[in-house]
């Protein structure tokens, strides 16, 4: 019988354009990677909280609508294959989410109500080797030429036999 399972991994950045490298470890009985979602937080900046509704939300002033930001690039590797099976950017909060949206009067637009919840990307990997090879890198810092500490986290959807 087939169960799904979530691997949670942590990556912490504090200083800006760092790389990080990393390994998760699924169990034995893993038999397919089937998809990858990612997540980051703020832990903590010298003046974070301007610094962070200045993140979210963006400059509208120039273009009507903005990309949102760009945190981090993330890719995965199986230790039995070469190249990346997964390669994809860690995004800031939807910086266009209110755009067009006219139940914002009294009603305020958030991810949960206004459809932009986060799912995963499917994969499809055997699951040869009970280790993946990661890699990290930070662009946040880089764009705000600051160091900033903040933590990623790589949710590894699988499929174990029980």
């Amino acid at each position: 019988m087939m169960k799904e399972q979530v691997m949670v991994t942590k990556i912490s950045v504090k200083r800006q354009g760092e790389r990080k490298h990393f390994q998760i470890k699924l169990p034995k009985n893993t038999k397919f990677l089937i998809g990858i979602e990612c997540g980051w937080r703020l832990i903590d900046k010298p003046d974070a909280i301007s610094f962070k509704s200045q993140l979210i939300i963006g400059d509208h002033s120039q273009n009507l609508f903005q990309r949102s930001p760009l945190i981090g690039e993330l890719k995965l590797q199986s230790c039995e294959e070469s190249n990346w099976f997964y390669s994809g950017e860690v995004l800031g909060a939807e910086a266009n989410l209110s755009y067009g949206d006219f139940s914002d009067k009294g009603f305020n637009v958030n991810d949960c109500t206004h459809g932009n919840k986060r799912t995963e990307e499917i994969v499809k990997v055997d699951a040869e080797s009970t280790i993946i090879q990661g890699w990290y890198l930070d662009v946040l810092g880089k764009s705000q030429n600051a160091d900033i500490n903040y933590e990623v986290r790589v949710y590894v959807w699988i499929n174990v036999e029980e």
